[in-house]
């Protein structure tokens, strides 16, 4: 508790960073195994200084609310789900690969889930390839993109380039040619679009919507892993995801803790 006991500033291991951004998502990949705070007696507890005691307090705060995700079978059995889609997926760019898609009610832990396979398969796919391409351009595996309240195509063209860190200057088709050529450049096989139900809207929409999605599963040569809350009782996807034999799984994922 050495450092505890310390006069200055505590900055504590808290990690605030956005994983829909490229920085971000690197540092959940990445990001450094934490370490277990010190479990003190009651005599131990009472024997700290009052700073002492709130950095002790501090560092279990941070432990507790970052546990997980934790292995139980059903995320194991949605790894290996993803795992063998994504694996199967080795197409030529000419032809569309099937997309995935973990539909679920909330607070099941999806995200966390199907985030924690994205950062497993990232980091294997360094593994085997390098962090760099043929080209000298840093290799992006995976990327992991989060969707907003009514969401339009330039949005979320706008999300993908905005990962990438990308102008997000421009109308859609301008952000969808830049989005794609990012994808081409990194060498991107997998693409998370977390709150794919925030796409619901009037009916006309989810239609356009549907057929935006369609169109991304042409022109990226990457596996579309769709995560949401209700998505095929809405409709929201099926007729993008029917042309592009999209298998799907309800799945209720590990919690976080």
């Amino acid at each position: 508790m050495s450092a505890a006991g310390g006069s200055g500033p505590f900055e504590g291991d808290d990690r605030q960073y956005s994983p829909t951004r490229l920085a971000g998502w690197l540092q959940e990949v990445y990001g450094p195994d934490r370490n277990r705070p010190e479990q003190l007696s009651r005599a131990q507890l009472a024997g700290l200084s009052l700073r002492a005691l709130s950095v002790h307090n501090d560092r279990r705060e941070v432990w507790h609310a970052n546990i997980g995700p934790i292995d139980t079978p059903q995320l194991l059995a949605l790894h290996a789900d993803l795992r063998e889609i994504v694996e199967s997926n080795r197409q030529d760019g000419n032809k569309t690969k099937p997309a995935a898609l973990v539909d679920a009610h909330p607070g099941l832990g999806k995200s966390t889930a199907v985030r924690a396979y994205g950062c497993d398969l990232f980091r294997r796919q360094v593994s085997l390839r390098g962090d760099t391409t043929a080209a000298g351009a840093r290799g992006v595996p995976v990327i992991y993109i989060a969707l907003s309240g009514n969401t339009q195509i330039r949005g979320l063209n706008a999300a993908i380039c905005r990962f990438y860190g990308l102008p997000v200057k421009g109308d859609a088709d301008t952000l969808a040619e830049r989005a794609v050529d990012a994808v081409l450049s990194m060498k991107t096989v997998a693409m998370i679009i977390d709150d794919i139900h925030f796409l619901a809207g009037s009916k006309s929409n989810s239609v356009r919507m549907a057929n935006q999605l369609k169109y991304l599963s042409n022109v990226f040569p990457v596996t579309l892993i769709y995560v949401g809350v209700g998505v095929q009782e809405r409709g929201i996807l099926h007729e993008g995801l029917r042309r592009g034999r999209a298998r799907s799984r309800s799945s209720g994922a590990a919690p976080r803790r």
